[in-house]
C-alpha cells in the first residue's frame, strides 16, 4: 500500500502557482478599499489560464501579487514552490529574474535601443553566454529576423509586441505573465500576437497566465477565470478550445 502512495504522489506535479485566500486592500483617508477578496487557485505547470474581469475589477492587481511585484494583505501566494508573499523585496526581485518572464499592453522597450537590444538585456544581465546569437533566434523566431537593427520607433505595435514577447521568452521563464497583451493592437495583429504565445506555451512547456478582456483571446486558454468586485470564480472546467495549427 506504501508503494501505491509513494508512486502516486510521485506522479503530482506540485502546481506552478498556488495561492489560499488571498485578500488585499488599501488604505484610503476615511475608509479601506478592498481589491481582492479570499481568493484561492492552483495553476499547474505548463497551463494557459486567463483571468477575464471588467475594469476596476482587480485583476491586474492579481496578476501583480502572483508575479510578486506587491505583497497581499492577508493569504499567501506560492510560486514553483516559494511563497513568495513572505520573502523580501530583494529576494522576489531575484526570484522574478530567474523565474518570470512579463508581455505588457504598453510593450516596455527601452526606445534608445534596437530590437535586438532590448532582447539581449535581459540575457546580459543573467550572465547567459552568446546572448547576441540566443536574442537573434528568439526574433527570428516571432517573425522579426528582418527586424533586428530597428528601434521601437521604426516597428509597428504589433512587432513591438513580438519584440517585447522574445524578450519575455529570453531567460526561458517557467511563468509567464501578460497583462492585457493584445490590448493596444487591432484584431489582425492581437490575433497574430494570441497566436504567437499559445504556440510558445505549447513548444517551451512555459506557464501562461494571461489578464485579457478579451473574450476570444480568453476561450483559448485552458482554463478560464472571471473576477468581479475583487472575488474570483472558475465558470466551469473545460478543455480548452486552441485551434488546430
Amino acid at each position: 500500500m506504501s508503494n501505491q502512495t509513494d508512486v502516486q504522489n510521485k506522479g503530482r506535479q506540485q502546481p506552478m502557482l498556488k495561492v489560499s485566500n488571498l485578500t488585499h486592500t488599501v488604505s484610503l483617508e476615511t475608509d479601506t478599499l478592498t481589491i481582492l477578496q479570499g481568493v484561492s487557485l492552483e495553476i499547474n505547470r505548463g497551463e494557459s489560464v486567463a483571468i477575464v474581469g471588467r475594469s476596476g475589477s482587480g485583476k491586474t492587481t492579481l496578476l501583480g501579487l502572483l508575479a510578486g511585484l506587491d505583497t497581499p494583505t492577508e493569504g499567501t501566494v506560492e510560486l514553483d514552490g516559494a511563497v513568495i508573499s513572505t520573502l523580501s523585496e530583494d529576494e522576489r526581485a531575484k526570484l522574478r529574474a530567474q523565474r518570470v518572464g512579463f508581455v505588457f499592453q504598453s510593450f516596455q522597450l527601452l526606445p534608445a535601443l534596437t530590437a535586438l537590444e532590448n532582447v539581449m538585456l535581459p540575457l546580459e544581465l543573467g550572465g547567459v553566454e552568446s546572448p547576441a546569437r540566443r536574442a537573434r533566434e528568439l526574433l527570428e523566431r516571432v517573425g522579426l529576423g528582418e527586424r533586428l537593427n530597428h528601434t521601437p520607433r521604426q516597428l509597428s505595435g504589433g512587432e513591438q509586441q513580438r519584440v517585447a514577447i522574445a524578450r519575455a521568452f529570453a531567460s526561458d521563464p517557467a511563468v509567464l505573465f501578460a497583462d492585457e497583451p493584445t490590448g493596444n493592437l487591432d484584431n489582425r495583429t492581437g490575433q497574430s500576437v494570441s497566436d504567437l504565445l499559445m504556440a510558445l506555451n505549447r513548444e517551451q512547456g512555459t506557464t501562461l497566465v494571461m489578464v485579457t478582456h478579451d473574450e476570444h483571446l480568453a476561450a483559448r486558454c485552458a482554463r478560464q477565470f472571471n473576477i468581479e468586485a475583487g472575488v474570483l470564480t472558475e465558470p466551469e472546467i473545460r478543455n480548452a478550445v486552441e485551434p488546430m495549427s
